[in-house]
């Protein structure tokens, strides 16, 4: 549960179809590979769970593909309040993980060389999530209701106004914090969930939901990433090479076996309830695919993806200003390690 995505930025800051398709070249019984093992350190940046980019190094881990690649990963969790983000700046992680918008705003600080490597999520994994019963089926409905905000408003739900012809003046906005019972106790209206887990969250109270997603209406929006440090591409691009690829592969893997996914998932996290973490990861990979990922495989990202969602950013108000996006991610890596949608493997 990314529950605390905004407040760990604020910390820091004072992928089943075709684009699955199995990778080329030797099977998943390929023995190692006769290259100098490379150590690197993945942070994940929560706890463990099924999110994509963490179910993907598991899976890496698990199925002998970092070995394969010749590398040595060594995966860990961050313990919150953007420890991932202060490691990674420090050169003491190489790779961890981001929501796309936070790696725009984070290229704000000029020591944040972060760059994104790779888009799990295709679409933005926030919503706004009403209950099935109630009588809200548009944004329009929301006027004259209680209208609830984790942090702050977000871009999206601003878009999400604006698109709807939503008079904000009609909306009692109050801060809810991260607890989704507030909507199940209709102290509030309308709440804003991580779409991934909390809707299942509320199912599993016996709370039926439905979710608006501001994509639905036309406003891009973007997912989790792998970040590395700029140093790490322009030093040693080819480690981060071999580790989207094992990653990469492992996250197709997933797709064709989600049940074995799950259960290296619970391995990781003996904690979690398993029936969430399914739910989770199918949701997850619904958002992960796309026309853009079956043409040119998982995890794929272009400069138009990252203009569009700065461009909401500025508008709204969530960037001090415009900026050149390509400083943000490097599409090279996958460009090297993809093949008409394939991976070059090994």
């Amino acid at each position: 549960m990314r529950v605390l995505r905004s407040a760990t930025l604020c910390f820091v800051l004072v992928l089943v179809a075709g684009g699955c398709a199995a990778p080329e070249g030797r099977s998943r019984t390929t023995p190692p590979q006769a290259e100098p093992i490379r150590s690197l350190t993945f942070m994940a940046g929560f706890k463990a769970q099924a999110n994509l980019p963490f179910v993907a190094a598991y899976l890496a881990q698990e199925r002998g593909f970092f070995a394969q690649q010749g590398l040595s990963v060594d995966v860990r969790h961050s313990a919150g309040q953007g420890e991932h983000y202060q490691l990674l700046a420090a050169r003491r992680i190489d790779v961890t993980t981001a929501p796309a918008e936070d790696v725009l705003k984070l290229a704000e600080d000029p020591g944040l060389p972060f760059v994104a490597v790779a888009l799990f999520g295709q679409r933005g994994d926030r919503g706004f999530a009403v209950l099935a019963e109630s009588e809200i089926h548009t944004p329009k409905d929301w006027e004259g209701k209680i209208v609830g905000y984790k942090v702050l408003p977000t871009p999206d739900y601003l878009a999400i106004l604006r698109a709807n012809g939503v008079d904000r003046s009609k909306l009692q906005e109050v801060p809810v914090g991260f607890d989704p019972r507030l909507l199940a106790e209709r102290k509030v209206d309308v709440y804003p969930v991580f779409v991934a887990n909390e809707p299942d969250t509320l199912r599993r109270l016996g709370v039926e939901t439905r979710v608006f997603e501001a994509n639905q209406y036309g406003v891009p929006t973007l997912g989790l990433t792998y970040i590395v440090h700029r140093e790490l591409l322009e030093q040693d691009g080819a480690a981060v090479e071999r580790f989207l690829k094992a990653t990469l592969r492992g996250l197709a893997d997933s797709f064709e076996r989600p049940d074995e996914a799950v259960d290296v998932v619970m391995k990781y996290a003996p904690g979690e309830d398993r029936a969430h973490q399914r739910a989770m990861f199918d949701v997850e990979r619904a958002a992960a695919t796309s026309e853009l990922t079956r043409r040119n495989g998982l995890g794929w990202t272009t400069e138009e993806q990252w203009r569009a969602l700065h461009d909401v950013l500025v508008e709204f108000g969530a960037l001090r200003g415009p900026r050149d996006v390509t400083a943000s991610f490097s599409d090279r890596p996958l460009q090297a390690i993809y093949r008409n949608g394939q991976l070059r493997w090994p």
